[in-house]
């Protein structure tokens, strides 16, 4: 320590009240504050048993299996209420459902292939999203089906298909 520059480096010894080893878990000194411990940020990659690290995700991303699930509530809740419509003799309501669950029909044929297509059906999920939007934005000015919720569930369906971890699943090998 008779060096200048040199700055003393306390490792954790205490010389105060410790548990009996020694050491501290934090240092508590009145001039320092606590350590601070980074946030754990998961790699981006998987890694194998063996040592191996593999440059895609092996398992579904929560974001696409929230988007998988909210697709087939979507469809479902679509052909719920046409057959409830139907059976009711309510035709005109049922013509207003096909319509506007229409990109629902299509976002619940795409979720089933969420665990084993590529990148084109998260496109095509996101197009017939984008475009749900749009008939639950109409839906919602003219009290028509399937309005506040239609409008919620594709934009959440746009959001969560567009994140990175969503971009990697799709693109892995296959």
């Amino acid at each position: 320590m008779g060096e200048m520059g040199e700055i003393p480096v306390d490792l954790g010894k205490s010389h105060d009240a410790t548990n009996g080893s020694g050491y501290e878990a934090y240092s508590t000194g009145p001039d320092s504050p606590p350590a601070a411990h980074p946030a754990y940020v998961s790699p981006p990659h998987d890694y194998q048993p063996d040592g191996g690290v593999l440059m895609y995700p092996t398992k579904m991303p929560a974001g696409v299996r929230a988007a998988q699930i909210l697709c087939w509530l979507f469809g479902g809740l679509g052909v719920a209420l046409m057959v409830l419509a139907g059976v009711t003799d309510n035709w005109e309501l049922f013509g207003l459902l096909i319509v506007g669950f229409f990109p629902a029909f299509f976002l619940a044929i795409f979720a089933c292939g969420f665990t084993v297509n590529g990148n084109g059906v998260r496109v095509a999920a996101i197009t017939f999203a984008s475009f749900g939007i749009l008939v639950g934005l109409s839906g919602m000015s003219g009290d028509l089906p399937p309005g506040p919720f239609g409008f919620g569930a594709s934009l959440a369906i746009v959001i969560l298909l567009s994140q990175s971890s969503a971009g990697a699943w799709f693109k892995r090998p296959h």
